[in-house]
């Protein structure tokens, strides 16, 4: 079931991604990762990342999350994705949690020092300048 969704305007995010999510996953699990910070629909009533269904039997599902977000993408696979890169868990209710460390408050230091590796043509040079030092 496609719904569409309304992420806020005019409101500055309360999320961002952390370098973590920046430097491990790949530009569609990023996209999803995003969406999920930033999409009222996904958030609970104190703005922190709901835990979501992983199956699609209910509205607002891991599914759901990851064909608004980009609907090119195989939820399975991008589950598969952030599952191995410990940035979910799911949980024994049948449900996926996005880990804290996956992201931190908008404009929190540190949290992007490296900057969003969505803008770079490169990212192998990029993570190889930052794995030099």
């Amino acid at each position: 079931m496609m719904m569409a969704l309304n992420v806020p305007t005019g409101q500055p995010p309360r999320w961002q991604t952390t370098e973590l999510v920046s430097m491990l996953l790949s530009p569609g699990a990023r996209q999803v990762v995003r969406y999920w910070l930033s999409s009222e629909h996904f958030l609970d009533e104190q703005k922190h990342p709901r835990v979501v269904l992983a199956t699609p039997h209910e509205p607002h599902s891991f599914v759901d999350l990851v064909q608004i977000a980009n609907p090119n993408l195989v939820p399975s696979v991008v589950l598969a994705e952030l599952l191995r890169k410990g940035i979910v868990e799911t949980l024994e209710s049948g449900h996926v949690l996005l880990k804290r460390s996956a992201y931190a408050p908008w404009g929190a230091t540190g949290s992007l020092s490296l900057g969003n590796y969505d803008d770079f043509v490169d990212i192998d040079k990029l993570r190889r300048r930052h794995n030099d030092s």
